[in-house]
C-alpha cells in the first residue's frame, strides 16, 4: 500500500468516528416531547420539572392567585380614596370656620389692640392646625401614590404570566401538531407498505420509496436530511441532491432515526457544495 492510500484509509477512519459521535449526540439528545408534557410531579426525579401540561395548570393557578390580589389591592385604593375624601371634606369645613373667624377678628380689631392681640393670637394657632392638616392631607397622597404603585407592580406581574400562560400554550399546540403529524405519516407508510406486500419491519432495501426531503445540516461530508423510517427511509439508500432543478450531488444513508437521517456524500457525483435549505429525492433502484 502506497503512502496516499494509507493516507485515505486513515481518513476514513477519522470521517467514521466522527459519523459514530454525531449520530451518538443525536441519540443522546432525542426527547420524548409526549412524555415530558404530560409528566406528572411525583413521576418527577431530582432536578426535572413536572410536564408542560401541570405546569400550565400552575400557571393558572398563579393567575387567579394574583387575580385576588389585584381585587384586594383595588379594593384598598378604593378605601383609601374614601378616607382621603373625608379628610379633604373636613379640612374644607375647618378653612371655612376659619375664613369666617378671621373676619370677625379684622372687624374686632378697632376695638382695641389688647383684644387684637388676643385675636391674631387665636389665628396663628389656626394656621398651625390648617398647617398640619396640610402635612396630614401630603402624608395620605404619598401613601395612595405607594399603593398605586403597588397595585401597577401587580398588574406587570399577572401581565407577564399571562404572556407565559399563552407562549406554554402555544407550545403544547405546536408538540401535539407534532405529534399527530408523525402518526399520521406512520399510518401513510404502513398502508404503502401493505398495499406492496411487505410489512414496516422488513422492507427490501433495494426497493427504495419515492420520497422528497430537504438538507437540515451539514458538517464535514455528511448531510442531515428530513426524511426518516417513518418514510420508510433506510441504511444504504442513495438521496439525490438539488438546488432550484440544479443537481448538487449525491449521498448514501449512513444511520437512520424515526424522523431523520445521517447521509454520506459521495464525491464523485459531486457538481456543488451542498448547503442548508438543499432538496433531497430518491429513486427507484432495480
Amino acid at each position: 500500500m502506497t503512502a496516499i492510500g494509507k493516507i485515505f484509509v486513515f481518513a476514513v477512519f477519522i470521517m467514521s468516528l466522527v459519523l459514530m459521535t454525531f449520530a451518538g449526540a443525536i441519540f443522546v439528545s432525542h426527547t420524548d416531547w409526549q412524555k415530558e408534557i404530560d409528566r406528572r410531579p411525583e413521576e418527577c426525579f431530582a432536578g426535572q420539572r413536572p410536564g408542560y401540561k401541570f405546569q400550565l395548570e400552575e400557571a393558572e393557578k398563579d393567575r387567579d392567585k394574583l387575580q385576588q390580589e389585584i381585587t384586594q389591592l383595588t379594593q384598598r385604593v378604593a378605601a383609601s380614596e374614601l378616607a382621603r375624601d373625608q379628610v379633604v371634606a373636613k379640612l374644607q369645613t375647618a378653612l371655612a370656620e376659619k375664613s369666617d373667624e378671621l373676619d370677625r377678628l379684622r372687624k374686632e380689631k378697632a376695638e382695641g389692640a389688647e383684644a387684637q392681640q388676643k385675636k391674631l393670637t387665636e389665628l396663628a394657632t389656626a394656621q398651625a392646625a390648617l398647617e398640619t392638616a396640610s402635612a396630614q392631607v401630603e402624608e395620605l397622597r404619598a401613601q395612595i401614590r405607594e399603593q398605586q404603585g403597588t397595585v401597577d407592580t401587580q398588574v406587570g406581574n399577572a401581565a407577564k404570566l399571562a404572556a407565559q400562560l399563552e407562549e406554554t400554550k402555544a407550545f403544547l399546540a405546536i408538540a401535539t401538531e407534532r405529534k399527530e403529524q408523525l402518526e399520521q405519516q406512520v399510518a401513510n407508510a404502513r398502508d404503502l407498505l401493505r398495499q406492496s406486500g411487505l410489512t414496516l419491519d422488513a422492507v427490501p432495501k433495494d426497493r427504495v420509496p419515492p420520497l422528497d426531503g430537504d438538507v437540515i445540516a451539514v458538517a464535514n461530508n455528511s448531510i442531515q436530511v428530513s426524511l426518516g423510517s417513518d418514510d420508510g427511509l433506510q441504511v444504504g439508500h442513495t438521496l439525490e441532491v438539488y438546488r432550484s432543478g440544479q443537481y448538487v450531488g449525491r449521498a448514501v444513508v449512513r444511520s437512520v432515526k424515526f424522523d431523520r437521517a445521517i447521509a454520506e456524500l459521495v464525491r464523485e457525483y459531486s457538481r456543488g457544495i451542498v448547503q442548508r435549505g438543499d432538496k433531497v429525492t430518491t429513486k427507484l433502484k432495480a
